[in-house]
């Protein structure tokens, strides 16, 4: 059967740099698409696949919050991608975890990128529409001298296809 188009969404949470969110351990939503797939033909239902892509650009900044010490510690990015949850994370099906470790002298963080391949079960095809959403926390053990900001873009887009050739 022929390869056939499905949809295309992009989601936008920032276009411009110079952002100032900051983000913490819990984790922020960035990305929120419906990629419809009502269209897809019977006889393709079991070969429906997503590409997802999504970038994020992240600031370390000096934030000190005491005179404490500051421990020489690894914070950890996490930006996580899932089927069909309802916005929050944990409530859908992970299908990406992407952790990037921050050392203590490393003051700056480039863009961090993800791309995702998802070959969802026929039930969610055949529900109409699949969600996928892309968070992004920091497990941050320097927070009482560091803090991290999404400073954009951050962006996700989504795109599926259905068939064998």
């Amino acid at each position: 059967m022929a390869i056939q188009f499905l949809d295309m969404r992009l989601s936008v949470h920032s276009n411009e740099s110079g952002g100032t969110t900051a983000f913490s351990s819990t984790p922020l939503l960035i990305g929120d698409i419906g990629l419809q797939t009502a269209g897809v033909s019977p006889f393709n239902v079991s070969t429906v696949r997503a590409l997802l892509t999504g970038t994020a650009s992240v600031a370390k900044v000096f934030s000190p919050t005491s005179e404490e010490e500051v421990p020489d510690l690894t914070a950890r990015i996490t930006i996580t991608v899932e089927r069909n949850g309802t916005g929050t994370a944990g409530t859908g099906t992970v299908i990406l975890e992407e952790v990037v470790q921050v050392g203590a002298a490393q003051t700056t963080v480039a863009p961090l990128s993800v791309s995702v391949g998802d070959f969802p079960p026929a039930a969610a095809v055949q529900a109409g529409q699949i969600r996928y959403t892309m968070f992004i926390s920091v497990d941050n053990p320097l927070s009482i001298a560091f803090q991290y900001l999404l400073t954009g873009p951050a962006v996700f887009n989504g795109v599926a296809t259905a068939g064998t050739t």
